[in-house]
């Protein structure tokens, strides 16, 4: 959980006026489901999830949270709960590389 708070905070500027919620797939509060339901009462009508994971290959990315947005769709059917995911492995590449250039 700490270094996706630390992620967040940092995020969190870059997407103002819209709101950022965390939501975690296992071990930490609160689940996708109860941020979606948090936002919703709220008044918020479009949600975008965004995962941490940045490539694929994961369960979590192509499981679960799939599984747990479409349950927040069958509880929420009037919202629109879109999955930003998978990104941009391009991106993604000039990212790492950008990381690996700030060792050299």
């Amino acid at each position: 959980g700490a270094g996706l708070e630390r992620l967040a905070s940092r995020l969190r500027p870059l997407l103002a006026p819209d709101r950022l919620v965390l939501a975690y797939n296992e071990f930490c509060a609160p689940t996708l489901e109860q941020a979606v339901a948090t936002l919703v009462a709220d008044g918020f009508e479009s949600i975008v999830v965004v995962p941490s994971m940045l490539t694929p290959g994961g369960s979590h990315s192509e499981i679960d949270i799939p599984e747990a947005i479409e349950q927040a769709r069958g509880a929420h059917p009037g919202v629109s709960i879109r999955y930003a995911w998978p990104f941009d492995l391009d991106r993604i590449a000039v990212m790492l590389a950008e990381q690996v250039s700030r060792q050299q």
